[in-house]
């Protein structure tokens, strides 16, 4: 499973791109957003450009779910995506981490809720003496420090537990949402939970965990040089496609049923609730191939250009007719396509 997934980068229709895009989303993702953060806490008007600021974090978190997605479909074996149709990684990266502050939300709630009693207690607002006398009754002069101490303990395991807990289901629940291209399918419990309790998850997961662990522990001395996040890059690649990988036989085991669900909540002719897979480019774009530059013939067998007939045949050097050639313009008067 590592091998095959390690792999993928090599495999890719344009691995230098991949890395060197990849790599510079990571370092604009650590450099940019603290920065802007910090600016705009001083200078508030600057949050405004919030979607410009977060936009390499975004894109990256898009390309990952591409990656999970590839991962459940076919296991990576066609390699890497390319990175094209920018706008959908951006709308999924932006979705990916809507899902995860969904799942952190719990937690957040929690901490204020603790943070705000903490508060009330400091400034006054809830007299704790006759607690405080209680406490001091039972357990002795020390018994305040002491309940204070278990509370911070017992706070401090729960949240612990609750982000380990999140750091084992947000890659279930991203591979849910990536395996559709909707993000209601990564919320949805019953999903979420047959990914996360399958075995061939768990087992990806753990193989993902060690891997993330080693690569970014060997990419760190790196990071000064620049190329280190190309290594973190690539080593998240491999996590997600991990991830992906776990996931495939528990998404394709229930995609009869989410099919059927599909078709009983989805009004006829409706297409825009459709099944969006995320691994794929927009229909309306060129392929990744031509995009990337690594497939587009341009000299024939013999030497001579190569002409595009309406009927997807090639002419050779204007044996094309005139009526069949497909011009790339979308001028109505024949006298501007010259």
């Amino acid at each position: 499973m590592l091998r095959e997934t390690t792999a993928a980068l090599r495999r890719s229709p344009d691995p230098a791109g991949v890395l060197v895009v990849g790599g510079l989303l990571t370092l604009l993702s650590w450099l940019v957003i603290p920065v802007w953060v910090g600016g705009a806490l001083v200078f508030p008007p600057l949050a405004l450009f919030a979607p410009l600021a977060l936009a390499p974090a975004f894109v990256a978190r898009g390309y990952f779910v591409r990656v999970l997605a590839a991962g459940v479909a076919t296991g990576n074996v066609d390699g890497a995506p390319s990175f094209v149709g920018w706008n959908e990684l951006y709308v999924n990266g932006l979705k990916s981490t809507l899902l995860s502050v969904v799942l952190l939300a719990p937690l957040g709630l929690g901490l204020a809720a603790v943070a705000l009693v903490g508060g009330a207690l400091a400034a006054g607002v809830v007299d704790p003496t006759p607690v405080a006398d209680t406490v001091r009754e039972f357990l002795g002069a020390g018994g305040g420090a002491a309940v204070v101490g278990v509370v911070g303990a017992v706070v401090a395991a729960t949240t612990a537990a609750y982000l380990l807990a999140f750091a084992y289901v947000r890659p279930a629940a991203l591979a849910a949402f990536a395996a559709s291209g909707r993000l209601r399918d990564g919320l949805r419990p019953g999903r979420v939970a047959r990914v996360a309790g399958s075995g061939t998850y768990a087992a990806a997961w753990v193989v993902a965990v060690a891997t993330l662990g080693a690569g970014y522990a060997l990419s760190g001395p790196f990071v000064p040089l620049l190329v280190g996040f190309v290594f973190v890059f690539a080593v998240r690649v491999a996590g997600y496609g991990l991830y992906g990988r776990g996931a495939a036989a528990t998404l394709d085991a229930g995609g009869a049923a989410a099919a059927v669900d599909e078709e009983t909540t989805t009004p006829a002719g409706d297409e825009s609730s459709g099944s969006a897979d995320p691994s794929q480019s927009s229909p309306s774009e060129v392929p990744p191939a031509v995009q990337t530059g690594r497939s587009v013939p341009i000299v024939g067998a013999d030497g001579g250009f190569d002409w595009l007939t309406a009927e997807g045949e090639t002419g050779r050097d204007g044996d094309a007719t005139p009526d069949a050639f497909e011009w790339a313009s979308d001028a109505a008067d024949p006298e501007d396509k010259r």
